[in-house]
């Protein structure tokens, strides 16, 4: 990650502002990095438009599942673990990287900042790329539920959450379906209800096909943090369609 190593090396060029911005500095101050990493880290130079994307989308990522871990009053072992695994599984950091996600992680969970303005910012960002807000939405709610139970506290950021990053206003049970073991959810991972025909299930089939498609999402320069995640959402989408397909016929 070219912009990691810039602002570790202190880049003036970093103006993000906002609280995405605020707490990119907070965690740098926090991160058990050692200085001989730092050192093999840092670059100089100004962050492009691109670069300061990728760092919008890393540090917003891990300041709301930090939020959504924190919810209900405490964070457990199993949410813990659903951010390890979202590190190593699906953007496939680093050691230094995953340093700076843990203090990103820590430091937002118990900051006066609110998820609502993490969420908003994230949103205005990446307004025009709706495949990637989804794609969060749904990994907050994997943070929900990752002890079982859907605490109230968690609902609640939930159902605000879609307004805040500008999603279509079902999304909440629509992404809410995709968690129960059934076909149900292979069906909501295509967008449809369970009665859809296979006629509806193809065209949502080769319109989420399209959008997710590894070549269609690099050539729209995403971060590649994005990137990594989608090919697991492009997989999932097929996975889908598959099942759905063997039993219609």
């Amino acid at each position: 990650m070219s912009w990691f190593g810039k602002i570790m090396g202190g880049s003036v060029g970093f103006m993000l502002g906002g609280p995405i911005g605020a707490l990119v500095g907070a965690s740098l101050g926090h991160a058990l990095i050692d200085d001989k990493t730092r050192s093999g880290l840092a670059e100089s130079g100004r962050l492009t438009g691109q670069e300061q994307r990728q760092a919008v989308f890393f540090t917003a990522t891990f300041a709301m599942l930090g939020k959504m871990a924190k919810a209900d009053g405490r964070v457990c072992e199993n949410e813990i673990g659903v951010v390890r695994s979202f590190m190593h599984d699906k953007l496939r950091l680093d050691g230094p990287s995953q340093q700076f996600a843990i203090s990103v992680f820590n430091e937002s969970k118990d900051n006066s900042t609110s998820f609502e303005e993490y969420a908003r910012q994230f949103g205005q960002v990446f307004q025009q790329e709706p495949q990637l807000r989804m794609m969060f939405y749904e990994m907050l709610f994997t943070m929900a539920l990752a002890d079982g139970v859907l605490h109230p506290a968690e609902e609640q950021i939930l159902r605000a959450a879609p307004q805040l990053l500008g999603l279509h206003g079902d999304v909440f049970n629509t992404v809410k379906r995709q968690f129960v073991s059934d076909l149900s959810h292979h069906y909501a991972m295509l967008g449809l209800e369970n009665d859809a025909d296979m006629g509806e299930v193809k065209k949502a089939y080769r319109k989420l096909v399209s959008e997710y498609h590894p070549d269609k999402v690099i050539s729209k320069g995403l971060p590649e943090d994005f990137i990594k995640f989608a090919e697991e959402k492009f997989r999932e989408i097929n996975e889908a369609y598959e099942t759905i397909k063997k039993t219609k016929n």
